[in-house]
């Protein structure tokens, strides 16, 4: 009985593994040559043992700009979640909820506002923001990436307010609650799971992005991923640094989603669980 679970189990490990396989090759292999001197990154056969060096890390501790571009990642990452936050909980409710007109369009927009290719903005918003002062603030990248996480966060909140029983709403209204109270006390707590995952992953997308950042930015608001390419020259590539950096770009965003992957997949199953 044990072995037959075993036999039919084990496609889904060998598929499970192999995915985990071809997902883990890139960071291994960039983990690798930030730990190698430049004579064993790119040897011919691998050098497969070596020790590390930690060089290129401490040269990173060691660089101003490059801390710079982490704080910097930091700040539009919060500004931009808390942005998209504050309005996309309002806009989800009202959408859901309330009787509007045109509120077809205004969910059709969003989806394909959604789907457009960031740099479609960047030439038109870099002319803008030279003009009011947005260029190179942190600011300024937070309020352009509303294009992309708004209709995200708008999408995912009208799916979690959706499973609400509309009863609770009712009687919220009968005790004299208003919409904004119904919204409060009512919804939000109810999709607290789901908020926190649109939140987590909105987060992931802003500090992994980088075409607006690399358009929109100069040296005050620099992200970490911008910071990244800085150690590619004009007809050479410094790979030691470079991979070190991309190592610590990706790290935090991997602590975090390991941290938070029970309010992610609570969140995103949020309206499979509920009948």
């Amino acid at each position: 009985m044990r072995l037959q679970r075993i036999l039919t189990l084990l496609p889904a490990y060998v598929v499970a593994l192999a995915a985990m396989a071809v997902t883990l090759f890139p960071i291994a292999w960039i983990l690798s040559i930030s730990l190698k001197t430049k004579r064993d990154a790119f040897a011919i056969p691998p050098v497969w043992t070596f020790a590390p060096v930690w060089r290129n890390y401490s040269a990173l501790w060691d660089n101003d700009a490059f801390r710079g571009a982490v704080f910097n990642s930091c700040v539009v990452t919060v500004l931009g979640v808390v942005l998209a936050t504050l309005i996309a909980v309002p806009a989800a409710y009202a959408l859901n909820r309330l009787r509007l007109r045109g509120k077809r369009l205004i969910a059709a927009w969003l989806l394909l506002a959604y789907m457009l290719p960031e740099f479609l903005f960047i030439i038109p918003i870099y002319v803008l923001y030279q003009a009011i002062g947005l260029y190179d603030t942190h600011l300024g990248l937070a309020l352009i990436y509303q294009v992309h996480v708004l209709p995200f966060a708008i999408w995912m909140l009208r799916s979690f307010f959706a499973e609400v029983p509309v009863e609770l709403e009712e009687a919220a209204r009968i005790d004299g609650c208003g919409h904004l109270a119904v919204l409060i006390r009512v919804y939000l707590p109810m999709t607290l799971p789901g908020l926190a995952a649109t939140a987590i992953l909105n987060a992931i997308w802003i500090w992994n992005e980088l075409a607006i950042a690399l358009g929109l930015t100069f040296k005050n608001a620099q992200t970490i991923t911008v910071a990244v390419t800085s150690f590619r020259g004009y007809a050479s590539i410094d790979w030691g640094p470079m991979t070190a950096a991309s190592i610590v770009a990706i790290l935090p965003m991997i602590l975090f989603a390991l941290v938070a992957q029970r309010w992610i997949v609570k969140g995103l199953t949020l309206g499979a669980v509920k009948g």
